[in-house]
């Protein structure tokens, strides 16, 4: 078990040096060399999950109580056992959906911009990637790029509900209702699908991790 000393001096070999307010914190900088320490792209989902399990607040930033805080729980004691710890959490993903949906919920705070929206360029370039490119999320990729310039963002609960959607409906959106409590967003989605049928035959059976 690492000591706080060893996971401070870890920390401090990322650490933004450089600021002005005296906060102790990653920046972007030092994120984006610890993902290349740990062999990440930036365009993957890992980049996402390590700061999920660091407890990150913002996208690219990691403050020394919470790396001190999550590291000493994960029982990470190096870059190694810091990689191993996201992956098993990405493989966990199909299994455990409690934990797969705050990662989903976290990815929103991460993403959205100053009004508290996501952009809709935004959510149409992280969809496919954080959910395994599942039938559903495609296809409102897809509506949403129907939509134009009249769709520039989407809120933290359509965000969030589009999760319970996924889980919600087959590829024909059997058992929906706009009777239900569902954002209007989705049931211009509903029409769309039905206007749009899909190409070739979805595979229902995946789960979105």
């Amino acid at each position: 078990m690492a000591t706080q000393s060893s996971r401070e001096a870890w920390f401090s070999q990322y650490q933004d040096f450089d600021r002005d307010d005296g906060k102790q914190l990653i920046g972007p900088d030092g994120f984006f060399r610890l993902c290349e320490a740990l062999k990440y792209s930036m365009d993957g989902l890992e980049p996402l999950v390590l700061l999920w399990k660091l407890g990150a607040k913002e996208l690219g930033t990691v403050e020394l109580e919470s790396w001190d805080r999550e590291v000493r729980a994960m029982g990470a004691t190096d870059n190694a056992t810091l990689k191993r710890v996201v992956d098993v959490a990405v493989s966990k993903f199909t299994t455990d959906f409690a934990s797969y949906k705050d990662f989903y919920r976290q990815v929103f705070l991460y993403l959205r911009s100053q009004n508290q929206r996501i952009q809709v360029e935004t959510a149409k370039t992280a969809l496919p990637l954080i959910t395994n490119q599942h039938w559903l999320f495609m296809r409102f990729v897809k509506f949403l790029e129907a939509q134009g310039p009249k769709m520039a963002t989407m809120t933290r609960d359509q965000w969030n509900l589009l999760l319970d959607l996924s889980r919600s409906v087959d590829a024909e959106f059997s058992g929906y209702s706009k009777e239900e409590a569902w954002p209007s967003l989705f049931d211009d989605f509903y029409d769309w699908v039905r206007e749009h049928p899909a190409p070739k035959p979805i595979d229902v059976t995946s789960s979105p991790k």
